[in-house]
Order: structure tokens, then sequence, then C-alpha cells
């Protein structure tokens, strides 16, 4: 048997880096001899642990047992050091290994620019030893998952779903000598919290790394009550009033000569307070980071002091939100705390999220960066659809000026790459294609880590083998994620791999190139096409046969699974087909087996195979109006309901981005004039040409309300809106969807819901009824919606 060397070390620019050559005696040249763990189903090693193994090392262990015990059937026996049995190939763990690797990998760690990273670890397989080390537990353990990985064995997903064992009495393995240092020093694609599977999953991948994401959605020692007990602390509204959803960071409150003086500037004086609270209390202040930002959503202070502090409104945000950029006043709040906590924390450094109306960087000219501050990068507001350097994609350069223009003011980026379609309940979003040009540009452009970005864990049907690839580019951003497919294709669908990896391409592609960019799940219907789901139809039951066939129940178990999640997204396709079209009750019998398939994927399996919370919250909120029973097109047009005009999908439309439409009269019957346009209702704003416009819209209609249903109740009904809407019939108001805080953030719980108005006193029976909606887009609901959202009727109630 010849030698296998391999070590990885890539240089931290993504090339190839150097080879290390390992000249201790430890590494001198190995016996061409199969290294043998277990001997025809008898032990032939021990795992040594240390005299007082830390829990990682422990799990190590644990973890080794396991697994040589389901491949073979022998248990190896675990021991400390000084007491390995004679005979026997120990297995060191830890600190139990030897040493002098410790230098080795540390310098293997320069050409990552990640020196002393403690996740890093070497493997050394070796005719008398082998030696799992790394620069902590954490690395140890991970070196242990890595001698499993070369044995064969693989967690493409959590649990024995995911899990591939070889089978085999005998286990050897060639002498190899293998170094790793991961890419990033945060590595995170799924969250513990949803689930312990979850957890032992990211475990075996060696995902976790150094720190955590920065930021946070709250202030230091300004909880949410403080909102309703002190709200002359936080921000002020636009109409005077205080108590704004933000905090006022220049305490215009108290009316500071000097908001920069604690003193004079109360929340300013908190924050600090908290920061150095938490920073004596912090175990290592030098390498801690106090995490900090607004609440989620909008809402700023508006008070004079804080708006001095903005960019110039010209210098919007980014991506489609209204509001100027807020960066500039929470780049200077956070430099008053460290400045006046430097005294007693020089290193202490404060992490926040750049996002929503914080994803610019910071504009003032005068400004000098400290170098103690550091972002997750959480581009929420682009295109989670396609990857950076995708020409269909408008926003395909978004990611690297991101990079570029906020490194010169930080000392660390995470990017939270919202790796996972942001409001879905878990429709297919195949992700390969993304992952593979956005890991390796983070690498480039200096990121220290990645997060997967929100509750995006736990969607495995559909959007599998994305996880498992995210886990290992980002242990190795260089890494050939075709090979890692193969590997999964191969070991994960068996006999069943062919038409698996075709229909897995043909998913992927399809995304890749589809020019729709709408957030949530709109577009879903329009990337999927009959004719694209028709195709991935023929391959799954391929599959199906192939896996049957082979009386292997785990491979048939995955491609099901697989194919659940296919036929998730098949049944909501055709869903909103007939939501369309107004038939409501098909789309009702549609909507019932998708529940099905849901409840199928979230119970039926060895744990749930879609994120629990998603897969029910955004089912309902957005997924369309037959999860508003009390409300649903279906409800109306039974139990002696009838619909008596179904609304074309295609209206007259006139965009009004200075708010004149209603001074001008374009509700009035008579106007008629205006050089109005045509915008369709089935399809969203984003694909019409809209995606970055915010204000006043209006919609326009002409419909024969046919006669004999004089003396009935007559309403219309609407599918939903983004975000509030007016309505007029025959120039007469109906009715809003909104209480007349259209413009607060409040607003945002009318959105995409259905509603309706008595029009009986409205409308002309036998004649033309014109319909008038002045639609208004304030900000950001989803990502490209905008204006009325599906069908509208006439309907009459029972008698």
């Amino acid at each position: 048997m010849k030698v296998l060397e391999i070590i990885f070390c890539m240089g931290g620019n993504g090339s190839v880096g150097f080879m290390i050559f390992l000249s201790v005696a430890l590494l001198s040249a190995c016996a061409s001899a199969d290294v043998v763990l277990v001997d025809r189903g008898e032990p032939a090693a021990v795992i040594v642990l240390p005299d007082e193994p830390a829990e990682p090392e422990q799990q190590a262990a644990e973890d080794l047992v396991e697994h040589i015990r389901l491949m073979s059937g022998a248990r190896l026996s675990v021991t400390s050091a000084g007491e390995a049995p004679e005979g026997l190939l120990p297995v060191f763990i830890g600190a139990a290994a030897d040493a002098r690797l410790d230098g080795l990998i540390d310098e293997a760690g320069e050409g990552r620019r990640h020196r002393g990273d403690p996740w890093s670890f070497a493997v050394v397989v070796e005719e008398d030893a082998i030696h799992l080390r790394g620069l902590s537990s954490e690395g140890s353990r991970t070196a242990a998952y890595e001698l499993l990985e070369q044995l064969g064995v693989r967690w493409f997903m959590p649990g024995e779903t995911g899990r591939v064992m070889p089978e085999r009495t005998t286990v050897t393995l060639e002498p190899r000598r293998i170094v790793r240092v991961p890419s990033f020093r945060y590595r995170r694609p799924s969250e513990a919290r949803d689930g312990p599977k979850n957890e032992e999953w990211n475990r075996r991948l060696g995902l976790g790394g150094v720190g955590r994401r920065a930021g946070s959605h709250s202030m230091p020692g300004w909880p949410n009550r403080t909102r309703s007990e002190h709200p002359e602390y936080w921000g002020l509204r636009p109409d005077g009033r205080r108590g704004a959803n933000q905090l006022c960071l220049t305490g215009s409150h108290d009316n500071p000569d000097d908001p920069s003086d604690p003193e004079q500037n109360h929340v300013l004086k908190s924050v600090i307070e908290a920061a150095r609270a938490y920073y004596r209390e912090a175990e290592d202040p030098d390498t801690a980071i106090l995490h900090a930002g607004p609440r989620d959503g909008g809402g700023f202070c508006e008070c004079p002091m804080c708006r001095a502090l903005d960019a110039p409104d010209h210098h919007t945000t980014m991506f489609r939100t209204p509001s100027a950029s807020r960066t500039d006043r929470y780049v200077w709040f956070f430099e008053q705390v460290l400045r006046h906590i430097e005294d007693e924390f020089p290193k202490a450094r404060i992490g926040f999220y750049a996002y929503g109306a914080l994803l610019n960087p910071p504009y003032d000219p005068d400004y000098e960066p400290s170098g103690r501050l550091v972002i997750s990068m959480t581009p929420i507001h682009a295109c989670r659809l396609h990857g950076p350097g995708n020409p269909i994609c408008p926003e395909s350069d978004v990611l690297r000026w991101l990079y570029e223009h906020w490194a010169p003011y930080v000392d660390e980026i995470v990017c939270q790459g919202y790796w996972y379609n942001l409001a879905c309940p878990g429709y297919l979003f195949p992700l390969v294609h993304r992952l593979r040009e956005e890991i390796p540009l983070s690498k480039k452009l200096g990121a220290t880590g990645l997060y997967l970005g929100g509750g995006a864990a736990g969607a495995w049907a559909s959007h599998n083998p994305a996880a498992y690839v995210a886990g290992k580019l980002q242990w190795d951003h260089t890494a050939d994620a075709d090979k890692i497919l193969a590997d999964f294709y191969e070991k994960f669908y068996g006999p069943a791999r062919e038409p698996m990896a075709a229909y897995h391409t043909l998913m992927e592609t399809t995304i890749r190139d589809a020019d729709f960019h709408t957030g949530s799940s709109w577009d879903i219907p329009n990337i999927y096409t009959d004719e694209a789901r028709e195709r991935g139809r023929r391959y799954l039951q391929e599959a199906e046969r192939l896996a049957n066939a082979s009386g292997e129940d785990i491979y048939s178990l995955r491609v099901d699974l697989t194919a659940k999640a296919f036929e998730l997204t098949d049944v909501y396709c055709r869903s909103q087909q007939k939501r369309n079209r107004h038939d409501f009750v098909g789309e009702k019998e549609l909507c019932d087996r998708l529940e099905q398939i849901r409840d199928s994927l979230l119970e039926d399996y060895e744990y749930p195979m879609l994120n629990p919370r998603h897969s029910s919250w955004f089912l309902n909120r957005f997924t369309t109006d037959y999860f508003f029973p009390d409300i649903s097109g279906y409800s109306r047009v039974t139990d002696g309901n009838e619909m008596i005009v179904a609304f074309d999908n295609e209206w007259k439309f006139q965009l009004d981005p200075e708010a004149w439409g209603r001074y001008s009269g374009f509700h009035k019957l008579e106007s008629e004039g205006g050089n109005w346009q045509s915008i369709r209702t089935d399809t969203s704003w984003s694909n019409q040409g809209l995606r970055y416009y915010f204000g006043q819209t209006w919609y326009r209609q002409t419909v024969v309300v046919p006669e004999g249903y004089e003396g009935r109740k007559i309403k219309i009904w609407f599918s939903g809106v983004d975000n509030t809407a007016e309505v007029w019939v025959n120039g007469t108001f109906v009715g809003a969807n909104h209480d007349g805080a259209e413009f607060d953030i409040d607003a945002f719980g009318s959105a995409f819901r259905p509603f309706e108005f008595d029009v009986s006193d409205a409308i002309r029976h036998g004649e033309p009824n014109v319909v008038t909606v002045r639609a208004v887009r304030p900000r950001t609901n989803e990502l490209g919606t905008g204006g009325l959202v599906g069908p509208a009727m006439f309907y009459a109630e029972a008698q």
C-alpha cells in the first residue's frame, strides 16, 4: 500500500497555498501496511483519552465507539493515557495525542490568516498509533469526525435519515496525515434551537467555531417594556408624540447641549452602564463583543438632533426602503459608548446588524472609525434567489459592494446571508448555485464568519443538499462543490443516484436561470412551471422505482421525503393557478392537500423535515387567502354566497409618487383621462418593473353587474394588498383596509390579507361600474410586492 498524505492548507486569497512537509520524527514516512482498527469483528484498537478529558474530547470518544460498533459490530474500549493495553492500536484524542502536532497545525493556519484557530486539527494515522489533536478540545473532536469520514461515514442530514454507515467486519485505513484549518472562524448553517439532532449534525460537521454573529434587535439596558414605562426616551413620531419603535439616541427629551455627554443624555448613560456591567462579567473582556442595535422594523426617532446625524435624504438605504439611512446615527452612538468605557475596557467592541436602515455603510466624510465595531452583514432586502455574479439578477453585485464599502469602517464582518427563502413555508428552494459562489467570495472579501440567518435550518426536505454543501464549504471555501454533490448523490440515494442527481440539477438550474426575484413564495409558480414540474416528477418516479427495487428501506425513505417536498411545491403552484382563475373551490381542495403534506413532513419522519414554525406561520400568512377562513374566497362563493362578477387580473394603473391623485380626483367617476397604463394582479410588481417603487398607486377597472341581484347585499372582495387600500365604486368611497395609520409600522398587519366592503348602495345593476383603488406601499413587506396581490370579485351574500 502506498502512503497517502493529505494536507489541506489553502491561501487566504482563495488560491491553493503551500504544502507543509512534516519533518519531525512523529511524522516520518509511514509504513506501507494498512492500519487496522477492527479485525474480523474483533477490536484491534483502543481509544485513549487524557486523564481529565474535556466534554468535546469525551464526545469524540463516544462517537468513535458508536460509529465503529455500527460499522463492524466491534466495541472499542476507552481508557486514559498510560493505561492502554498492549497489542491494541492506540487512538489518542486531544491532550493525549502528541503535543508536537500543535506547531504544525498552527503553521498551517498562517496560510488562511487564521493562525491559532482553536478548531484547527491534525489527523495522523501510523502503523503503531493514530493521533487526533486540535488546538482546542473542539478541534480534537472535529479530528475524530474527520477520521470517521475517512472511513466512509457521512452525515448528510441529521439523525439516521442522513447518516451513511459502511458495513464491514474488518476496519482498516491507509496511513495518512491530514491538517485542516477552517476557512472561517465562525460557521453556522443550522441553529441549536431547531432541535438536538440539528445540533448534533452541526457538531459532526465541525460547525460552530469562535464567537457568534454580531448584533441584536435590542439596546443593552433598554428592554422593550421601557417603551411604555418611559416613552419620553423613545423616538419622536412624525405626529410629534414620543414612544416610537426606536430609542432617541441623542436624548433630545433632556434638551442636551452636548448629546455625547452621558450626564446630559440619559439613553447614552444607561447603555454605557450596561456595557460596563457586561464587560465586567465577561470571561475575557479583550475578546468579548457587546451585541446591540435597533429593534427590528422601522419607527426611528424623527427629532431634529437624531435626524442631524443621518446621511442626507437623497442617500437612501441601498435596497427598497424609502427612508434615509440610519447607519450614521447608530455608528455615532456606538462610538460614544466605546469612548466612555475605554478607560476600563480599551479593547471593547460593539457588534450590530448591518440590516434594514443600517445596511449602508456610514456616510459622514469626517467619521474616523475606532476599528472596534463588528457587523453582521444582513442584506435582507436583496434578492435571495440568485447568487453574486449571476447576470440574470439585478442585484448580483450587492454582496461585493457591501463588503468593499463596509470594510474600512469595521474590525470584522460576519455575513448573515439568508441562505433560505425568507417567509416561505418550505417550498423547493435549492441554493447550491448560490453557495458555490457566495462562500468563496465572502472569504475573498474578508468575512471572518458565515451564518445561515433566521430560522432557516430545518427545511431538510426542500433545501437538501444545500445545508450539507454549505457546511463543507464553510470549512474549506476552495472545496469542489461538484465533488461534494457527486459524493452526496452516490451515498445518500444509492441505486437511485442517477435520476436523483438529474432531479436536483433540474431544480437548481431552473431557479438559477429564472428571471424572477420576488420574495417569499410569490414567484415559486413562475419559476417551477408546469413543464419543469413534469420533468421533475418523471425523475422522481424513476428514482422511486429504483429505490424500491433495491429492497433497502433507507433509500426509499430518502427519495420519498424529497418527493414529498416536491409535491408540496407542486400542489402550491396548482392552487395559485386555481386562485388566479377565481376557482376558490378548486383552490380549497388543493390547499387541504397542501396542509396534509405539510403535516406529513412535520410528523411522519424521524424529525420534522420542514421548519415547524415557518411551515405553519408563513403558510397561513403569505400563501393564500384560503388560510383566512372567515373571509376567504371559498367562504364567499359557498353556503349560499354567490360570485356575481370576477374582476379581470389586468387593471388600469397609474403611479402617483407625489400623492396628487386624490386631490386631482382619480377616484371620481367622471375622471377618465391621464394615460393610464396596465398592470396585472396575478404577478408581482417586481415582475412588472416596479421592484423599487414606494408610494401611492391607483387601480381602475370597469365591470358590469348583471341584473337580478337587486335587493341583495352586494360586497366587493379583494384577496390582498401590499400594504393598504382605499376603494371607491362609481365615485363613492366604500372603505379602507386600515384605520388611518397607513404609513405607520403597525399597518403591516393588514398586508396580504383579504378584505371586503358593502357596495350595495354604490353599484348600478345592469350597467358598467367603475371600481377605483388607491393602493399605498410605504415600506417593504416583502421583496418586490406591492399594490393588489391577487383576484377580486363582486359577490352577493346568501339570502
